[in-house]
């Protein structure tokens, strides 16, 4: 026999201890992440202490007057982080897109690109940006056509898919949303307007 009785007892209680306290811990630091409880991680590598900081305070902040509805789907809570940080970052410049208007390999690319659209993008941590094309991801579809990548709105199947017979304002850019969009700047993409040019 390798290990005697008493030996495999205690290396057994040993493992169950390790495991149980590993569990408790777990549910512990995701219960204090989710009711915005400083954490007191702030130091740890790859920035994640600050990053689950500001994510915490921002959905800490945000949720008071939260429309269940993220842009136009439901925002499942495990991705509720993610979207807060995305609006965070992006509608600061511009109005956030939904993320079903552009494949996800451009989401992919546009979230990590550090020269964004001719803008030399700073101060996103490459924590937000996981929890950004985790989001992204989430709600957006891979690239099915043998077309190059869209990165312009005009160019993507997805975004003219969901605009059947719509006459679109020229030039196409994100300013052009809110002309259709009323409360696009707000990230609500289902108040659509009744112009009859549609």
């Amino acid at each position: 026999m390798l290990f005697n009785r008493p030996v495999r007892l205690s290396l057994l209680f040993s493992l169950c201890l390790c495991f149980t306290l590993s569990i408790l811990l777990g549910a512990g630091v995701a219960a204090a992440i989710g009711s915005g409880v400083d954490t007191g991680i702030e130091g740890v590598d790859m920035g994640i202490g600050a990053g689950i900081k500001a994510v915490s305070t921002a959905t800490a902040d945000s949720t008071a007057t939260a429309d269940p509805y993220g842009m136009v789907d439901p925002v499942s809570p495990q991705l509720e982080a993610s979207y807060r940080v995305y609006l965070d970052e992006c509608a600061t410049c511009h109005v956030a897109l939904p993320p079903a208007v552009l494949p996800t390999q451009t989401w992919q690319t546009l979230v990590v690109d550090s020269a964004h659209y001719g803008l030399t993008l700073s101060g996103i941590t490459t924590f937000e940006q996981q929890l950004i094309a985790n989001y992204l991801q989430a709600y957006s579809r891979p690239h099915q056509s043998h077309d190059s990548l869209p990165f312009r709105l005009s160019d993507s199947d997805y975004f003219r898919a969901l605009h059947p017979q719509v006459t679109l304002p020229q030039p196409l850019n994100l300013r052009t949303c809110a002309s259709c969009h009323l409360s696009a700047t707000t990230q609500n993409y289902r108040n659509i307007s009744s112009n009859s040019d549609r």
